[in-house]
């Protein structure tokens, strides 16, 4: 569980830089160029290489297709009511639809479900996760930050998306052995992702701006820590599917906090940058205690 510290080691990190100004207020920026150009592709890199796929867990990777659908069909209604700006409706998509499935999800596994199933985690995560996002996800943050639908740009911003790119390259090359130094260089690039990204958010985290995104903030984080691993679960229950291992890794994984990814595409499209950080930074500690709450409850079944 010693990654789950360093998240929050990373956030903190974040905020004392910005309480010592040693770094411009564009550092966020910065670090998310280098977060979503270098450190998501070799991630996507490092996680597909030398997996291997059971048939039965492509259900599971489905799963944050499907969380992130339940999203825009619940959050999207709810916020044209309250007539919230499309830049704070994609926030709430990208940062409540997609959960943290890698740097949480990853060792909530080792901790709760056994180090046997960190291969189905690694599946959901690229498969789901990585995958959504670079299709779904960029979808989302064009049309909410260009107020337009252009088919072509919205292809274009896909087609030429680094993580989406290494993805590609990954699976067409999975068969293939690695030299150990281009193994090295990928997990050392990889190993970035965390910290530059928690730093981002932490540099750009301010408590003092809750004040009038309380309803937001309130409704993201519910979606994400509590309404999508309950819609999960209520899924494997209507398909009978309830004991199956798989199905409680993929429970515990839509239970995880907001995903850095998709809050470094949100920032970078500035679509409410302080809700997204705020969802973060409160996402994450929340989740230490609501994770083990779903994992108890699943072991019920």
């Amino acid at each position: 569980m010693h990654q789950i510290e360093l998240i929050l080691i990373c956030l903190a990190i974040g905020v004392l830089l910005r309480w010592s100004g040693r770094l411009p207020d564009t550092a966020p920026k910065v670090l998310g160029g280098w977060v979503i150009n270098v450190a998501l592709p070799a991630a996507a890199l490092r996680s597909v290489h030398d997996v291997t796929f059971d048939a039965d867990w492509w259900l599971a990777a489905a799963t944050p297709w499907i969380g992130v659908s339940f999203a825009i069909i619940i959050l999207v209604p709810i916020g044209r009511s309250l007539n919230w700006s499309r830049q704070r409706l994609g926030a709430l998509l990208l940062v409540a639809g997609w959960g943290n499935t890698s740097f949480v999800g990853i060792p909530m596994i080792t901790a709760l479900a056994g180090a046997q199933w960190l291969g189905l985690g690694l599946v959901i995560d690229l498969f789901g996760s990585y995958l959504a996002l670079s299709v779904v996800g960029i979808t989302i943050a064009t049309i909410c930050s260009d107020a337009t639908f252009d088919i072509r740009v919205v292809m274009r911003r896909i087609i030429t998306f680094p993580p989406f790119i290494a993805i590609i390259v990954a699976i067409t090359t999975n068969h293939l052995d690695r030299p150990v130094f281009i193994d090295d260089v990928v997990n050392a690039l990889a190993m970035t992702l965390t910290p530059l990204a928690l730093a981002a958010v932490g540099f750009a985290l301010r408590l003092d701006r809750i004040s009038g995104r309380l309803a937001a903030l309130g409704l993201g984080l519910g979606f994400r820590l509590v309404v999508a691993p309950f819609l999960i679960l209520v899924k494997y229950l209507l398909l009978g599917k309830i004991g199956d291992p798989a199905a409680r890794i993929a429970i515990l994984e839509m239970a995880m906090p907001p995903m850095l990814g998709a809050s470094i595409i949100a920032m970078g499209h500035d679509l409410e940058p302080d809700l997204v950080v705020l969802m973060i930074g409160l996402g994450v500690p929340l989740s230490m205690l609501t994770a083990p709450l779903w994992w108890s409850l699943i072991a019920a079944f």
